[in-house]
């Protein structure tokens, strides 16, 4: 019976690292293949102090667990500067040379590790009780899963959550929303790499030996398998993942009763077969993000329901509200009130160099409360750097940039976002994979749940707010005539449908200045009356546009004032018609489009 209880011990180990493991590559798409080093971080740790000091085991694993958050926090701050293909190579290189630095101290045993980690007697207790028998782990492994699953569950599957696969998704588009990816993402690291030390604390705990073997390459392998073959960001996969192939080598040798040997090379053998039958045919893993238990065994009928769901969408038009329009005035009249509004944003003597290539020259130029200004100009005239240059995506070589006479040159895109100034992108940029709802959701400022000190000490506070915001967010879906596609992933929609989806989430920000990258373009006419009403009802609302656009139709009616762009520089500006009736900046704008 022992024997069997051993095993289920392994299993509860693995699957503890699994679910750390898929919080950091599932949730936030962040790739480590140093987990198994953060594991031997807590082990070693643990089997120091127990066998130098005699330290009682649950002080010495809490050590382990604080030394492991510190160096992944240390560890991330090079690692999420990094891309994808950098960040693998860095932690790849990490677990290596930490396995090497250990195997190169005496005090830690060298290249055999420590190998009597119970040095006295009951030496490895909790709570007085001895640990001497497989079965006697059992308990306390099984308690370690529910507090690593309760941390990984709550941060995923909360707003906090929300934000991490937003990372993943998108980060540019996160931070244009005013979250602070960079932030998160060191936090995520470092938690998830604390909670991989407590897991490799307690193997070795369990083992009684923390040796260079125990938390190798194939380990960190092993566990990156577990997460991808269980299903990614789904931990109740993760739970499955590591039962199967845990359980497979105990399962050769003692139901089919192969030689161990043997049971070993044919283990790997059917991890490979395993993992290449399901990147063929489900390479989402067993249980694709957001499904449950009961979805996996019902499979057939929920995934039909989701196939109906993507197939249908997109041929659905929204229920465009009824709104009441501007009334027509001339452009010279709108152009009085611009003249008369209060400046918001004023950005002076910008200018922005690549190599030798000029894409911007000392751009002066001011956006007016309640007012919609326009930039026009041919392709290639730098009209969409400038909206980068503004936010911070881009920083500017030279010039100022003022929101209500603060500067805000050079502030980080996501600072920008939270001053009060949020941008849309031509290409849309939705979070593919997540509901339209949630992408809405993004846009909400100031929500409880992306707190981690709230998020786990007030949750009364965070389902009030979750409450709040999601009611916001069904505001503005309904604004768009989006509110029948809450629940529809948004890779599901049509390209007009996205438009709409791109305007509630920046409208879900309550920014005063809305940078809008060409709203109307490559939707039909219908779409595009509906898309004007909007802008001017979001005016009429008080707060500040300015747009990007080639649709020369969208700019007349929508512009109080346009300025015309040519080669990074702004050459002309007053009303649309002072524009066009210039043969020369005709023959510019037309010319080229």
């Amino acid at each position: 019976m022992q024997i069997w209880l051993n095993y289920l011990d392994q299993i509860l180990i693995a699957a503890a690292l699994g679910l750390s493991l898929n919080l950091l590559l599932g949730h936030a798409g962040q790739v480590s293949v140093a987990h198994a080093a953060f594991g031997a971080i807590g082990g070693y740790t643990m089997g120091y102090v127990v066998t130098t000091y005699n330290w009682n085991l649950m002080w010495t694993v809490l050590l382990g667990v604080g030394f492991s958050f510190l160096v992944g926090g240390l560890l991330a701050l090079v690692a999420m500067r990094l891309s994808v293909e950098y960040l693998i190579l860095l932690t790849l290189a990490f677990g290596n040379v930490l396995i090497g630095v250990i195997s190169a101290i005496p005090a830690l045993g060298g290249t055999y590790g420590i190998i009597q980690i119970d040095t006295e007697p009951h030496t490895l207790n909790i709570f007085g009780l001895s640990m001497d028998r497989p079965g006697d782990w059992v308990l306390p492994l099984f308690v370690m899963v529910i507090i690593t699953y309760a941390i990984c569950w709550r941060m995923g599957e909360s707003a906090y959550g929300r934000v991490l696969k937003g990372i993943r998704e998108d980060p540019v588009a996160t931070r244009s929303l005013g979250k602070n990816t960079f932030k998160v993402q060191i936090m995520v690291f470092a938690i998830t790499s604390a909670l991989a030390g407590l897991a490799g604390a307690m193997n070795a705990a369990w083992l009684a030996v923390s040796t260079p073997n125990v938390f190798g390459f194939n380990f960190s392998l092993t566990v990156v398998a577990i997460v991808i073959f269980g299903g990614m960001a789904n931990l109740k996969g993760t739970l499955i993942g590591a039962f199967i192939l845990t359980a497979l080598k105990p399962f050769l040798e003692r139901t089919i009763k192969i030689d161990p040997a043997q049971a070993f090379l044919i283990q790997i053998l059917v991890y490979g077969i395993l993992l290449v039958i399901l990147v063929m045919v489900r390479p989402a893993g067993l249980m694709p993000e957001g499904r449950t238990f009961i979805s996996f065994v019902r499979r057939g009928k929920n995934a039909g329901r989701t196939e109906m769901s993507a197939k249908t969408a997109a041929l659905v038009e929204p229920d465009f509200a009824a709104r009441a329009r501007a009334a027509e005035v001339d452009q010279r009249t709108r152009h009085a009130k611009w003249e008369q509004a209060e400046v918001v944003l004023e950005a002076r003597g910008i200018s922005k160099s690549f190599g030798g290539i000029v894409a911007a020259e000392d751009l002066d130029f001011v956006l007016k409360q309640g007012t919609i200004t326009a930039l026009v100009g041919p392709n290639g005239a730098g009209k969409t750097t400038v909206f980068n240059l503004l936010t911070g995506n881009i920083v500017p070589d030279r010039g100022t940039v003022h929101l209500r006479g603060k500067d805000i040159t050079g502030r980080s895109l996501d600072a920008a976002a939270r001053q009060g100034l949020v941008r849309s992108f031509q290409d849309v940029r939705l979070f593919q994979r997540l509901t339209c709802l949630d992408n809405v959701l993004f846009g909400v400022q100031e929500q409880a749940g992306e707190k981690l000190p709230t998020l786990f000490g007030r949750p009364g506070a965070v389902s009030k707010s979750n409450a709040a915001a999601h009611e916001k967010a069904m505001e503005w879906l309904t604004f768009v005539g989006m509110q029948d596609f809450a629940n529809v992933p948004a890779g599901a929609l049509s390209y007009g449908q996205t438009k709409l989806i791109s305007l509630a989430r920046v409208l879900s920000t309550e920014a005063e200045v809305l940078l809008l990258d060409e709203p109307a373009s490559g939707i039909d006419t219908k779409w595009v009356d509906n898309m004007l009403d909007l802008v001017l009802a979001i005016a009429a609302k008080g707060r500040t546009v300015a747009i990007v656009e080639h649709n020369l139709r969208v700019v007349t009616e929508l512009a109080d004032h346009a300025y015309f762009m040519e080669l990074g520089r702004i050459t002309a500006e007053g009303t649309v018609d002072d524009l066009t009736s210039s043969p020369r900046l005709a023959a510019a704008y037309f010319g080229t489009v």
